[in-house]
C-alpha cells in the first residue's frame, strides 16, 4: 500500500469510527455530574465501546479498519489476545477475520480449576496481538501482557477501538508494546464539532478536561486520584 494514500485511509476510517461510535449512542456526554470511571477519577465524556458488539455494521468496519492497520504497520500476528471481559469479542471477531487462533487472558485467577490467567492454547514463542475496547492510562492492558509474556510468548502490539489519549500509549510503549487505535478522542471531538453533535462549550469543557485533568477535578470540586 502506498504510504501516503495509507494514511489517508486510515484518517477516513478513524472518522467513520468516531461517527459510528456517536451514531449508537456509545458516547455519552455530562458537564454537570461528570462519570466515574473505574480510576475513581471522573470525566465529562464516557464511551461505552461495548455498544459497538450489538452492530453487525460497526464491528466490520472495526475489522477492516483494524486489517488496514496491520498493513500499514507491517504488525505480525501468530495469536490474537482479549482481555477479560470488554476486548474478548472484539479480539474474536479480529481474530476470525485473520483466521488467527484466540487466546483471552482474565483479570485474576480461577479459584479452582488450573488457576491460569490465560485461556486457550497459546505456544511458547508466539506473537501475540492485544486486542481491547478502548485505553486510558493502560492499567489492566499491562496486566494482560505480562500474563502473555509470563506463558514465553511475545507481546509487541496492542490493538483498541477508541484511546483516549490519557496516557496510556506512552505506558505501553514504555514496555515495548506499540499502541495502534481504530480511533481516539482527538477525532471523536473533531466530528462532534464537524457535525455539530455538541455545542461548542462542551466541546471546549472537554478539551479542558483533558489538558490538566487535576485541574478540571478541583474546578469541580471532585476528588483527583493519581501522582
Amino acid at each position: 500500500m502506498d504510504r501516503r494514500l495509507g494514511q489517508e485511509v486510515l484518517l477516513r476510517a478513524r472518522e467513520m469510527a468516531a461517527l459510528m461510535l456517536w451514531d449508537i449512542g456509545a458516547v455519552k456526554v455530562n458537564l454537570d455530574e461528570p462519570f466515574r470511571l473505574v480510576s475513581g477519577n471522573y470525566s465529562p465524556i464516557y464511551i461505552n465501546c461495548r455498544l459497538a458488539i450489538s452492530y453487525p455494521s460497526v464491528m466490520k468496519a472495526f475489522v477492516a479498519s483494524a486489517g488496514v492497520i496491520l498493513e500499514h504497520n507491517r504488525t505480525t500476528v501468530d495469536v490474537v489476545a482479549g482481555g477479560e471481559t470488554a476486548g474478548i469479542p472484539f479480539a474474536a471477531f479480529l481474530a476470525s477475520s485473520l483466521s488467527c487462533p484466540l487466546i483471552y487472558v482474565r483479570k485474576a485467577t480461577k479459584d479452582h480449576g488450573l488457576s491460569s490467567l490465560v485461556e486457550g492454547h497459546l505456544p511458547a514463542d508466539s506473537v501475540v496481538l492485544l486486542v481491547e475496547d478502548l485505553i486510558t492510562d493502560a492499567g489492566s492492558k499491562l496486566h494482560f501482557i505480562e500474563a502473555i509474556r509470563a506463558c514465553g510468548a511475545r507481546v509487541e502490539d496492542a490493538l483498541v477501538l477508541l484511546d483516549r489519549e490519557q496516557g496510556g500509549e506512552k505506558s505501553l510503549s514504555e514496555h515495548g508494546v506499540r499502541l495502534a487505535s481504530i480511533t481516539d478522542m482527538s477525532t471523536l471531538l473533531r466530528v462532534a464539532e464537524s457535525e455539530r453533535i455538541l455545542p461548542n462549550a462542551g466541546i471546549e469543557s472537554i478539551h479542558e478536561y483533558l489538558r490538566d485533568p487535576r485541574t478540571w477535578h478541583s474546578k469541580h470540586n471532585l476528588t483527583f486520584v493519581g501522582q
